[in-house]
């Protein structure tokens, strides 16, 4: 993702908007649904992002898109930006407010990879060891289901990684029957 920097702000902008408007846990699903949308689709990138596309055209992509469900607020501000030539800020713009509301809320994003659907024994013991790992109060788990490490789960804090997989156990048994 390219200006960042003009993301930033725009993101700041509109979660003053949110809060003057008091819709700011609604701003961030919005905006935390715009930023999916972007992740899973290449073509909508490549579409608001070419100088070839007229803003007519981005603007009717944009509304039916997200015109069913979006606040009229966070719907308004999108059709805003896009007319303002501003269309290719838009992942930016989303990815830059996840991150200052998380900021401002002290929410931490955690990674929780698992084999399977994550029980609730899982989460309470996940959550227990990410908030020894960061300064933060409260978490939001990004789950993974990854088949691969068996059984377990593993956890990534910022730039730490707390691994309590089968797989790991098991390579860490046959490292030890190895050596011996």
């Amino acid at each position: 993702m390219k200006n960042l920097r003009v993301a930033n702000r725009y993101a700041k902008a509109f979660l003053g908007l949110a809060a003057e408007n008091d819709f700011s846990e609604r701003a961030f699903q919005d905006m935390k649904l715009v930023y999916e949308a972007f992740m899973q689709s290449k073509d909508l990138k490549t579409v608001l992002k070419s100088p070839i596309v007229r803003i007519s055209r981005k603007l009717n992509i944009i509304t039916a898109i997200f015109e069913q469900k979006l606040h009229p607020v966070s719907m308004h501000y999108l059709t805003i930006i896009t007319r303002k030539k501003r269309a290719a800020l838009i992942e930016g713009i989303a990815y830059e407010y996840l991150k200052i509301h998380r900021e401002s809320l002290d929410i931490e994003k955690v990674t929780l990879v698992a084999a399977g659907p994550v029980e609730e024994a899982i989460y309470q013991q996940a959550h227990a060891i990410a908030l020894k790992l960061t300064p933060k109060k409260n978490i939001e788990f990004h789950v993974i289901e990854d088949p691969r490490i068996i059984g377990g789960f593993v956890l990534r804090v910022g730039d730490l990684q707390y691994d309590a997989s089968i797989k790991t156990k098991l390579a860490k048994i046959k490292k030890h029957l190895m050596e011996s």
